[in-house]
């Protein structure tokens, strides 16, 4: 456990720790009724769209960025092409435009951070592009008291300079700050950039058949964000 009477900041995740993207984007090929039309399973297309999404917006170098609207449309063409799937254009775009920008927040979430957020900074430190943060953020009523997503800062975890950036905009030491997060790449960048960390299970992110990895060691790891009120209680 961290020494909580040095922390300033807690900086999120969002599109997975704080979003339920696997129902949001499972329910996008549902809705075009996915199956009937090509014989692929809705909540199979889900972790795969997902899938090549998070690899192209986190293997990124420091030219040519691209936002998670552009990778999510470069996933979808990928997998449409693989798969030899034929969808019209409005469908497409419905995929890769619409269906990330109406995710439902995870229900162990607000009543917790809003707790938080009366004793420390609370900040999305995410993927997400600016438009999918703040329109997710929005429907789901989160006030953060910041969005820092990366494309504003021009800079793609895991790559710790999106740490050492974000620190830095926020006036703290990253010693000062701690990365929350259910994947084991953006904590264990974290770590080696000064942060702390925790580790939330989400046990149905990937859906029913989730596999929980936690590949490191954090200053805690929690089932849900209840525990969190332990920090300062």
């Amino acid at each position: 456990m961290f020494n909580h009477k040095q922390i300033k900041a807690f900086t999120f995740d969002t599109g997975g720790t704080v979003l339920d993207w696997h129902t949001g984007f499972k329910k996008g090929f549902e809705k075009l009724e996915f199956y009937e039309k090509s014989g692929f399973k809705s909540d199979e297309m889900a972790n795969l769209f997902r899938k090549k999404s998070l690899e192209i917006i986190t293997s990124q170098g420091d030219e040519e960025l691209v936002n998670f609207d552009t990778a999510h449309r470069m996933a979808l063409e990928q997998i449409l092409k693989e798969k030899k799937i034929r969808l019209d254009k409005e469908d497409i775009k419905f995929l890769y435009y619409e269906t990330p920008a109406n995710l439902k927040v995870w229900k162990d979430f607000l009543i917790p951070f809003e707790e938080l957020r009366k004793k420390v900074l609370c900040v999305s430190f995410t993927l997400l592009s600016n438009r999918l943060v703040f329109l997710n953020s929005k429907a789901n009523k989160i006030n953060w008291d910041l969005i820092l997503s990366c494309e504003t800062l021009e800079v793609y975890k895991p790559n710790i300079n999106a740490y050492l950036k974000t620190a830095k905009m926020l006036q703290l030491n990253p010693e000062e700050c701690v990365m929350v997060a259910c994947h084991s790449f953006d904590l264990n960048a974290a770590q080696k950039a000064g942060f702390n960390t925790i580790f939330v299970k989400r046990l149905h992110e990937w859906g029913h058949d989730t596999k929980i990895s936690i590949d490191g060691k954090y200053d805690m790891v929690i089932e849900d964000f209840s525990e969190l009120k332990e920090i300062f209680d």
